[in-house]
């Protein structure tokens, strides 16, 4: 009888041994898969931050552009971020014609734009009342400079050659078409009415100058990307 209850408290004990282990096993077994589950959700979340921060990076509109004091046609491409997309930096190449100088010139300019309101005219057609912002533009050539040289007397010259500030106001129209699928989501009709720092402060010191002498008219058209 004695032999039997040893025996029966060794199986007992090798039972019970037997159940913690597999109870162990199983509780490192789910942790390791809830692990494995959370490492790819982790993977999965920073794979869409990447394609959203390389997506960021790609333009979400190209634009055509004529006059506006930076070439007499200019193409580039823009950047729409915001909650409702009101802010725009944009990116442009100008070309000049020569006229009457040597040779035709090219220009760069890098603008910024805020458009504040939508004004919905149709499931299709938004009108924006206000457009209005500041872009930076220069013309390329050795004979264009930031700094008057030496050759001239101290602050002969009291603005650059190369660099202007600009101002505009305008508005635009935007149309969105109707598939889905295609690659550019919509259009972007606009103009702006602009100055420059020479052309304000001198249409602000002569006062022989007319408005149209100082204020310039630029339209533009943008082909809006569709975002994946």
């Amino acid at each position: 009888i004695t032999i039997r209850m040893n025996l029966s408290l060794i199986n007992t004990q090798k039972l019970f041994i037997a159940l913690v282990s597999l109870f162990l096993s199983t509780v490192s077994l789910a942790q390791s898969s809830d692990q494995q589950q959370r490492d790819t959700l982790s993977s999965r979340g920073n794979t869409k931050e990447l394609k959203r921060a390389a997506l960021s990076l790609v333009p979400s509109s190209y634009m055509i552009q004529y006059a506006g004091s930076i070439g007499l046609l200019s193409a580039g491409a823009g950047w729409d971020y915001g909650k409702q997309k009101q802010w725009s930096t944009d990116f442009l190449m100008g070309y000049v014609p020569k006229y009457d100088t040597d040779r035709a010139k090219l220009t760069m300019t890098i603008r910024q734009s805020y458009t504040p309101w939508t004004v919905q005219l149709h499931e299709q057609l938004s009108y924006h009342p206000l457009r209005t912002g500041i872009y930076l533009n220069t013309t390329l050539g050795k004979q264009f400079w930031y700094k008057e040289p030496d050759k001239y007397p101290s602050s002969y010259y009291k603005f650059s050659t190369r660099l202007r500030i600009n101002i505009f106001v305008g508005q635009d129209f935007s149309y969105k078409f109707k598939s889905s699928t295609s690659y550019f989501e919509g259009l972007k009709f606009y103009y702006d009415l602009h100055t420059s720092d020479l052309y304000l402060i001198s249409g602000i010191q002569n006062k022989y100058l007319k408005f149209d002498d100082y204020i310039g008219l630029a339209l533009g058209i943008k082909f809006q990307i569709r975002r994946k």
